[in-house]
């Protein structure tokens, strides 16, 4: 049972506080979610408390469009968590950044905005 409490843990990292209090909202029936901000914040949350999966924004700031912290973010939990599993997502048509994530071992890459019974189904498959 601890590695399914374990794997039930969901990080979910986004800039927009609408966005992440409507996917919390939309996942926690199903998911103990964790949220943040920011990827210091990220950062904090899982040193408090390790996720089994993590689904994370690209761009973690509006303000700077060359902003780039989610990738930041999956290389340091691929480096400290190797057992997380991660699924970025974009509103933003950037290819590169998508080969860029997926190459460094997200395990999913979703648009913006994001289809929850998609994301649901991807969840439960990385749960598994």
């Amino acid at each position: 049972m601890a590695v399914e409490q374990h794997r039930r843990k969901l990080l979910i990292v986004d800039d927009l506080d609408d966005y992440l209090r409507s996917l919390q909202a939309a996942l926690s029936r199903d998911w103990h979610t964790v949220c943040a901000h920011s990827l210091v914040e990220a950062r904090q949350r899982l040193a408090e408390e390790e996720c089994g999966i993590a689904l994370i924004d690209v761009r973690l700031s509006e303000v700077d469009s060359a902003n780039r912290d989610g990738i930041d973010l999956l290389e340091w939990i691929r480096e400290r968590y190797p057992s997380t599993s991660v699924v970025m997502m974009s509103g933003y048509r950037d290819y590169d950044a998508a080969v860029q994530a997926l190459n460094l071992g997200a395990r999913q890459y979703i648009r913006k905005p994001i289809d929850l019974r998609e994301l649901k189904n991807v969840l439960r498959s990385l749960a598994e």
